[in-house]
């Protein structure tokens, strides 16, 4: 029974969310894991429809733990338990399952595989396994039943702090109702459920079975030689055709497998490039070759050194697209993997009903990509013909030196006022106050921006839309149509167009131009862009963090800025937020940048509908008001009026009429927000 049931019945028992733990309970996964874990609800385990492949409580992929959205208990610990599950699959090897070594290691499992000749390479080891039994559902439940055993005392003996809250937890499950199923009943003995007296011999050797495995097994081939055992005892407990295992489902385990499986190839692949890169080394000509003579290589016949290149390339080929349909395969079943990116989650107002839906949006902060050595001298060319006019602007906000400090306790000068103050003080016969001194100091700016700038697919049009073709010159009596009408326009040749300026090329001089005054100025400020697809996608792309100095790579990381997908601000500006309350700066202001209104697949109950976007990005802007941060909107959209005045307060929003002269309005917002 979920939360939710529960408070409909009106008894509602002690619950944690995900949401309430997700950051520490992220930490906890990096520093036991090594490396960082996304933290995600099980709901989110979005794959391919057609495999059915669903994750019921806990999952996994290569990057991500899936964990339920609630627990029915009072201990946040039952998600640290959870989370060593899972990475304990990982410490114990369960996913470098491989079947040919099983085979060569268990002669027992020989009698129940029989090999196919339409077996392909990329059928899933573990796939492979099930399948060898006549029941393969029953076989990867009896075999994770042992495998979890294994798992389990693993983690309590080599993390005893865990045993405790593995202890709790396993109590609080076994306050279900206990099941008539034989499997079923054997997971509530790996919680710690005693045998009952009524149980038959299957269910007293399964049970001495599994006391032993978790004393014993050292490795996952250990697992499937206790599922080669005991599958035939528990194989006469059920009646197949009127049990759940009567079909076969996709395994969650399997799919893991080979993933892990795909990152071997990969390995193997490169290893033969290697070898294929050496051997063609050796095979480049030094210039001091004597003429080949015909039938010095054996009459005729092909090289030694040739005959292994050839082989090479083709075994490199050949792993090469046997990699790239796995991979892909892999993605369908498992979902993209997010690379080095970072995850956060956040509300979004739901204005219909009146309320924030909690941990609604997901957003992923990711570095952009700058490897492909993205041509920045255009950028830079921008940057020396803009500098000089946006510093004379910005120079007016400059602090202009020096500025006196009164009422301090050291100083260069008596502060009269202070000292008379004192005088009164020891006539009325109180304590004075010693601050009687002023000083000098020089004044600081503490200023911290960030630039949202929009990255969705429409920033890819033209600044400039191309003029519609003018036929009025064409002459109709001279063209040939027995072929059809369209097919006098054959022989006209067009002249080819030279491709015109987009509005994400104008963002992105905005934002160096923006940059490199802001260095001389020497305020604080972050680039980022955002864009993504639906509410568990919200991306947002690191250009430049407040901490980094202005650098090449800045200006390669702007020069990657690229048209994406939507634009669902709401989430954005929240996590934009967030970052600048955690710069501590005095002032600090938030200016997105966008050609047009909040939308996404899925910003609201009725796709098309706008204004669920435009009032959670409202809403989003009046949270960052309430937090201190000074917020800005531009837009290069015309029509931007009827929405903007809508989401911001007045003065609070700019529609730049010509698109070049976004790098100088940016400028003049920037110093009214930040001169005061």
């Amino acid at each position: 029974m979920t939360s939710d049931d529960q408070e409909a019945q009106g008894t509602v028992e002690p619950s944690v969310r995900l949401a309430d733990v997700e950051a520490a309970l992220g930490l906890f996964a990096e520093g036991i894991a090594g490396r960082y874990l996304h933290i995600r609800s099980n709901q989110e385990f979005a794959t391919n429809s057609r495999l059915k492949l669903d994750v019921e409580f806990t999952g996994q992929n290569n990057d991500t733990l899936f964990l339920p959205e609630s627990l029915l208990t009072d201990s946040p610990s039952a998600y640290r338990v959870l989370v060593m599950e899972q990475i304990g699959m990982r410490e114990c090897d369960t996913l470098g399952f491989r079947m040919t070594t099983a085979l060569a290691r268990l002669p027992q499992l020989a009698a129940f595989h029989s090999p196919s000749p339409d077996t392909g390479p990329r059928v899933g080891d573990y796939r492979l396994l099930f399948d060898s039994f006549s029941a393969p559902a029953l076989a990867e439940d009896l075999f994770l039943l042992f495998e979890d055993t294994r798992i389990q005392s693993h983690l309590l003996h080599h993390y005893p702090g865990l045993a405790k809250h593995l202890t709790a937890h396993h109590a609080h499950l076994l306050n279900s109702q206990v099941p008539s199923d034989l499997i079923a009943r054997a997971k509530r003995w790996r919680l710690g459920e005693p045998l009952s007296l009524a149980n038959g011999s299957v269910e007293q050797s399964l049970f001495s079975a599994l006391q032993e495995h978790g004393d014993s097994a050292l490795s996952v081939y250990d697992s499937v030689a206790a599922l080669c055992q005991h599958y035939p005892s528990v194989l006469s407990c059920y009646a197949l055709e009127q049990s759940e295992y009567h079909k076969r489902d996709e395994s969650l385990v399997d799919w893991l497998n080979r993933e892990q499986r795909v990152e071997e190839w990969e390995e193997e692949l490169e290893e033969i490039n290697e070898q294929l890169n050496q051997s063609m080394a050796m095979d480049t000509a030094t210039g001091e070759e004597k003429e080949a003579v015909f039938g010095d290589a054996g009459d005729g016949s092909q090289r030694q050194i040739d005959i292994e290149i050839k082989e090479l390339k083709e075994e490199r080929d050949t792993l090469k697209r046997r990699v790239d349909m796995e991979r892909s395969a892999v993605v369908h079943a498992l979902g993209t993997a997010q690379g080095d990116a970072r995850s956060f989650r956040y509300d979004e107002w739901d204005y219909l009903n009146r309320t924030y839906l909690r941990a609604w949006c997901r957003v992923f902060e990711q570095s952009l990509s700058n490897d492909s050595e993205e041509d920045i001298a255009p950028l830079k060319a921008v940057i020396r013909a803009y500098q000089n006019t946006v510093q004379r602007q910005l120079e007016q906000i400059r602090p202009t030196g020096l500025e006196r400090i009164r009422r301090v306790q050291d100083g260069d000068e008596l502060d009269l006022n202070a000292v008379i103050e004192a005088r009164q003080d020891i006539r009325a016969g109180q304590s004075p106050n010693e601050r009687v001194y002023s000083r000098k100091e020089r004044v600081q700016r503490d200023v911290s921006a960030i630039f949202l700038v929009d990255l969705s697919a429409s920033t890819d049009d033209p600044i400039h839309p191309p003029e519609p073709k003018d036929w009025s010159n064409y002459e109709e009596d001279e063209a040939d149509t027995r072929g059809g009408w369209y097919a006098s326009f054959d022989d006209i040749e067009e002249e080819p167009e030279e491709p015109g300026r987009k509005i994400i090329d104008l963002e992105r001089e905005a934002m160096v131009v923006m940059a490199a005054a802001l260095e001389a100025l020497g305020d604080s400020y972050g680039i980022y862009g955002f864009s993504g697809y639906s509410k568990d996608n919200v991306e947002l792309f690191v250009a430049k963090e407040p901490d980094d100095a202005f650098s090449q790579s800045t200006l390669k990381n702007i020069a990657a800025m690229s048209p994406k997908g939507s634009t669902r601000m709401g989430p954005a500006i929240r996590h934009a937020s967030q970052k600048l309350m955690n710069t501590g700066s005095a002032m600090k202001v938030l200016m997105v940048i966008s050609d047009g209104f909040p939308q996404d697949c899925d910003y609201g109950p009725v796709r098309g509908n706008h204004d669920y976007g435009v009032e959670d990005t409202a809403r989003a802007l009046q949270e960052s008001q309430q937090k201190g941060i000074e917020t800005f909107c531009m837009t290069v959209d015309k029509s931007g009026h009827d929405y903007l005045k809508r989401m911001c307060p007045d003065e609070r929003y700019m529609i730049i009429e010509e698109m070049e002269d976004l790098p100088n309005q940016l400028t003049k917002v920037y110093t009214a927000l930040t001169g005061k």
